[in-house]
């Protein structure tokens, strides 16, 4: 609560760039878990339910700062898995032992370790250099990486709105982790419905 506090404190000086900035930390590096972008745009609904924001601007700043904050995390990987690859020692065999998996799941399954994975708290945090790191291209990366910062959005969006004067309601109502499992499995299906339907206009072609 008294993250809450200090939130609601900050957000009518500094507005939108402050979720912006929260947004881009949160995924740019690993240190990212030490900035609740999430928390910060469900608080900053609940002020422009309360008429001190645009709740626009709110859906703006943290779609946006996600997006580089993504793209950033993703570029960083890839910068990383380079120079790694170029080294010579134990920790460098070990990478080039484990890459092959990172791979193979982020080649295979990019609806889970990226679309879903960027609903998940903590892991969305390391998941844009993972994917950098695993040799997923970026527009392939981007494909799947919307569609979760989308539902990411959405989901405190949500929660901001159900509280309305309250934080501590919404959470009681709905669990921020209840509807996480639940914006993950909507937005999966949502992809495997896409990836049905381009299947099926191929064989039609």
């Amino acid at each position: 609560m008294d993250l809450i506090a200090r939130l609601v404190d900050l957000l009518p000086i500094y507005g939108p760039w402050l979720i912006f900035s929260l947004a881009v930390l949160e995924t740019c590096f690993v240190t990212g878990f030490a900035f609740p972008s999430g928390l910060a745009t469900s608080v900053a609904t609940v002020l422009a339910y309360e008429g001190r924001f645009d709740l626009g601007s709110v859906i703006l700043a943290a779609g946006a700062g996600g997006f580089v904050g993504d793209s950033v995390g993703y570029w960083v990987g890839v910068g990383t898995a380079h120079r790694i690859e170029e080294g010579s020692g134990m920790f460098t065999r070990q990478f080039k032992h484990h890459h092959y998996r990172l791979s193979w799941f982020f080649g295979r399954h990019p609806v889970f370790s990226v679309t879903v994975a960027r609903l998940v708290a903590f892991v969305r945090t390391l998941m844009p250099m993972a994917a950098g790191m695993s040799g997923l291209t970026y527009p392939r990366f981007l494909m799947y990486e919307v569609p979760g910062l989308i539902g990411w959005v959405a989901l405190y969006v949500l929660v901001g709105l159900m509280a309305g004067e309250s934080w501590a309601v919404a959470v009681q109502t709905l669990g921020v982790s209840g509807a996480a499992l639940f914006a993950a499995a909507g937005v999966a299906l949502w992809m495997a419905m896409l990836r049905r339907r381009s299947r099926a206009a191929k064989k039609e072609a």
